[in-house]
């Protein structure tokens, strides 16, 4: 019975663009492959029509884990790599730059302008209100900052 659904190439082609449509309306990265797969099959079976169906699901196997393997190779080559992105890392990205102290630092803890908003931070410096900081580093998740020199 299952082996009579397969006979022609269309069965492989058309479960293949169904299974990558798929990825569309449930996002991941198996079925576009496993699609990728299908494809495969069904353009081999064009080729050599009759092939037995132990042999097509045998293929099928092949190019789908050799086009999943493909998708894994993709995706871990696209990636950003160390610095180039700063994105979901902001409180990294302040090292370095240079900020107003909008409250006196008391006790080493005090708070700094950034862009709309304002940090908790730490300084060994008396730092008034007004001041212009370098963030130096991070500490407690809060930006470590010194008083910037007068330019």
């Amino acid at each position: 019975m299952i082996g009579t659904i397969f006979d022609t190439s269309w069965a492989w082609m058309i479960g293949g663009v169904i299974l990558a449509g798929l990825e569309i309306l449930i996002p991941g990265i198996f079925l576009l492959w496993i699609g990728l797969g299908a494809l495969a099959v069904g353009l081999i079976l064009s080729i050599a029509p009759g092939l037995p169906f132990p042999w097509q699901a045998l293929v099928f196997a092949v190019s789908m884990l050799s086009s999943l393997g493909f998708g894994f190779w993709i995706q871990r080559r696209s990636r950003t790599t160390g610095e180039a992105s700063f994105l979901n890392r902001e409180m990294e990205a302040m090292i370095g730059q240079e900020y107003i102290a909008i409250t006196p630092f008391v006790a080493g803890r005090g708070r700094i302008k950034v862009r709309d908003s304002s940090y908790a931070a730490l300084s060994d410096d008396e730092i008034a209100e007004g001041d212009l900081v370098t963030v130096i580093g991070l500490s407690d998740d809060r930006p470590r900052v010194v008083k910037a020199p007068r330019s």
